[in-house]
Parts: structure tokens; C-alpha cells; sequence
């Protein structure tokens, strides 16, 4: 397999510093002024290296960084650009899944009968890409449409290619602005031994616990046998063991739900009266949480902007906990949203977004094999407890085949053999 990953790091950095280039010499936090209660959307790598990361309090952005310029996100614009990267990729392959904003796998295999070798569809997928940029930014921002004729890349946007998702992303991380990494698959555990632990998905202690064992990279990592890795830090670090050699059996997921969904609702006749926004509102639920359902997705968060006549804009959110695609639900949080709101003057638009999306299926537990009727699980020491195992299997096989349950025999280790 063959897996191109296309990468556009800190995606809403390069668009807020593109509409204002006087960002450029100042570390950039978007998601808020510092003072406002939201947290950062994204930052540039100098306020990642001064500690500032995703999620964090804007307030405490701030004080980690405090030369920074803050800027109030523009979403709506930050996603027509990921849609435009999305399309771009859809034209060379139906197989792309969305990963973050910024960053979509796309599987590659049996390209290079159509575009030749790889270095050369990659070169296509790059021009591809960076005219549907130029494009989603004049449908977004049509004011800051630059002309035709320029052939500067309108964003850097980086592709790696590997035969697994987790080295095509090494490879395009590793790849120079507005270009390409090609890593052939007898190369890969060259390219990526020298890459440092932080590169795996590790949590903090067992990074910790790896730097005191003087393990720093994912070369010394993958030299180690895998069972005594597995046997330090859990069953957990195998897969990560094997991130070090650069297996990675994930395949492209086409069916991961969209970033986020969105209903806008514009008023020829502004609207001063909360009543009929609260209608409107309800019906924009209904409509999202019949999305929702019928592509089995739940949100984890709510979005309401409201734009009044002059021009001015109110925004507020909150968490769905737990996730959900229930309309009551989401209805009693959009309609608290709407009461937090203070408008000054009647409003002209309302919006309403459902973020980040998830499968249902993440939110499902393991039911009990065998349970009473409280639900609890049954003690099978009981006497007669027995009985209720064997119709449960007998049912099993009835519906899904004898071989659906097959007993199992605990054997001896073999016996020695004679010395010669």
C-alpha cells in the first residue's frame, strides 16, 4: 500500500497571517483575545516552544508567551480551506480520510500508471492542492483573491509519501516548506530512527519512564526486544514498538465523520424578538440531529453566532457530555446559548455548528455475556448457574453456526526433550 499524507501545519496560523502580514515577525495565537473566556484554536511553533499548546485558557497562552499577537478565530474560513485540500485529494483518489484540520491521509496505490512515477504525482497533487487553495480562499475571502498569474504557493502544503499512515506523516513533517518526502519502503527504518520519542502517540510518563531508561529515540526504541517492552510499560506499548519499525496496519478510514456541521439561517427582516430566533434555532436542531443520525455520528460540541444589523457578531459555545446526536438535548443547549446571548439591536443572521464529530459507536459499553434480570452478572460458582451458560451458547449456535463457541483445552508445556 501506498499512502500520500498531505499536510498543511498550523493551517489557521497561515491564513490569519496571510490576511494580515504584519503577524509574521510576532508569535501568533488564534482563538481570542486574551482576555476572553475561549481557548487557543492553534499557535505558531515559537509559542509551541514556549509552552502554549491546543485547548489551553487564552489567559494562560499569555502569560507563557507574552510578546504574542492574539487573533479571534474565523472557522467558517479555516474549514473551506481543509475542503479545499479534501477536494483537491478527492480528484486523485476516492480513498482520503480526514484526520485534523490540516492533516488527510489519501491511499495512492496503482497512481503511477495515471501520473507516472511518484515523485512526479506528487508534483501534480502539490499544483492540485494549491489551486483549490487559491480557489476556497476567493470563495471564502473574495476580497483577498490574489491574481492568477502568481505562481508563489498560496500556503504551504507539505506531502509525505510511505507505505503506512504513520511514516507518510514523518515524511511530509520532515519535508521542506511547499514540498514533497518520498521515503521508499526499504528506507523506512533508516528515515525513522533518528526521530525523537515525542514523534509516537506516548503518553507523558511512559515518555518519562523511556528518557530515564536513556531511550530518546525511535531508533533505541525499536532495537529493544518487543517483550520486554511489552513487559516494562503494558500490552499498550506494542503497538508503539512497532510504530518504531514502521508497521502501522491502520488502513484509510473513507466513513470518519466531518469536522463539524453547520446551519445559517439570514433574516430579510431582522429579528428583535427571541421568541421566533429560539424557533428558528429549534429547527436548525432538528435538522443537525437528523444528520447526525442517520450517519450514526454524536457531537461533543455546540456552537451559536449571532450577527446584528450593524454588523457586530456573538458568539458562545459548550460541551456535549456526554456526546450526543439526541434533538432534545441539543435543543436545551442551543436554546441556553441563546439566553446567554445580549444582542444590542435586531438580528440578521443566526448560526448554529455541531463540533467535533464522532462515530456512536465510541460511546458504547461492553454488555454482559450472561446477566440476571437487575442486569448485574451472574455468579456461574452458583448452583444452577451453569444451566443459564449452556442455553446462552445453545441459542449462539442455533443463530450463528456450530462453530460459533468452540470449547477450549488448557494443555501442559511439552516435555522435555532428551539431551543428545
Amino acid at each position: 500500500m501506498k499512502v500520500a499524507c498531505l499536510l498543511m501545519p498550523h493551517l489557521p496560523v497561515q491564513v490569519e497571517r496571510r490576511h494580515n502580514p504584519s503577524l509574521a515577525p510576532f508569535p501568533l495565537v488564534v482563538g481570542g483575545r486574551p482576555w476572553d473566556a475561549g481557548a487557543v484554536l492553534d499557535c505558531c511553533p515559537e509559542a509551541v516552544s514556549a509552552g502554549v499548546t491546543s485547548g489551553m485558557r487564552l489567559s494562560q497562552a499569555e502569560a507563557l508567551c507574552p510578546g504574542a499577537r492574539f487573533v479571534v478565530a474565523d472557522e467558517n474560513t479555516y474549514h473551506a480551506i481543509h475542503e479545499a485540500l479534501f477536494g483537491a485529494a478527492d480528484c486523485f483518489t476516492p480513498t482520503v480520510e480526514t484526520s485534523a484540520l490540516g492533516l488527510l491521509y489519501a491511499e495512492v496505490s496503482g497512481l503511477e500508471r495515471r501520473f507516472g512515477p511518484d515523485a512526479e504525482m506528487i508534483r501534480r497533487l502539490l499544483l492540485a492542492m494549491d489551486e483549490a487553495l487559491r480557489q476556497g480562499l476567493s470563495r471564502a475571502k473574495p476580497q483577498e483573491a490574489r491574481p492568477a498569474q502568481s505562481r508563489s504557493p498560496e500556503f504551504d502544503v507539505r506531502v509525505g509519501l510511505a507505505s503506512s499512515k504513520f511514516v507518510a506523516e514523518q515524511a511530509a513533517r520532515a519535508a521542506r516548506p511547499a514540498s514533497q518526502c518520498i521515503v521508499p519502503s526499504s528506507e523506512e527504518q533508516a528515515f525513522l530512527s533518528p526521530l525523537p520519542l515525542s514523534t509516537l502517540p506516548v503518553d507523558p510518563e511512559m515518555l518519562r519512564r523511556l528518557h530515564l531508561l536513556g531511550i530518546h529515540t525511535l531508533g533505541t526504541l525499536a532495537a529493544l526486544p518487543p517483550l520486554a517492552i511489552v513487559h516494562q510499560f503494558g500490552p499498550h506499548a506494542g503497538p508503539l514498538h512497532d510504530l518504531s519499525h514502521g508497521v502501522d496496519p491502520r488502513p484509510i478510514s473513507t466513513i470518519k465523520p466531518p469536522l463539524q456541521r453547520s446551519r445559517t439561517r439570514a433574516f430579510n427582516d431582522p429579528l428583535a424578538n427571541r421568541a421566533p430566533l429560539l424557533a428558528h434555532t429549534d429547527q436548525m436542531v432538528v435538522e443537525l440531529a437528523g444528520t447526525l443520525s442517520r450517519r450514526g455520528y454524536q457531537a461533543e460540541g455546540l456552537r451559536l453566532r449571532l450577527e446584528e444589523e450593524n454588523g457586530k457578531e456573538h458568539t458562545s459555545g459548550t460541551s456535549i457530555k456526554p456526546p450526543s446526536a439526541e434533538p432534545d438535548k441539543l435543543s436545551r443547549l442551543a436554546g441556553s446559548l441563546l439566553s446567554r446571548q445580549s444582542p444590542g439591536g435586531p438580528i440578521v443572521s443566526l448560526s448554529l455548528t455541531i463540533y467535533p464529530l464522532r462515530p456512536f459507536h465510541l460511546g458504547t459499553t461492553q454488555l454482559s455475556f450472561i446477566s440476571n434480570q437487575t442486569g448485574s452478572p451472574l455468579d456461574l460458582t452458583q448452583p444452577g448457574r451453569g444451566e443459564s451458560l449452556r442455553e446462552t451458547v445453545r441459542l449462539l449456535r442455533e443463530r450463528f453456526g456450530e462453530m460459533i463457541v468452540v470449547a477450549a483445552s488448557l494443555l501442559g508445556p511439552p516435555p522435555p526433550q532428551p539431551m543428545q
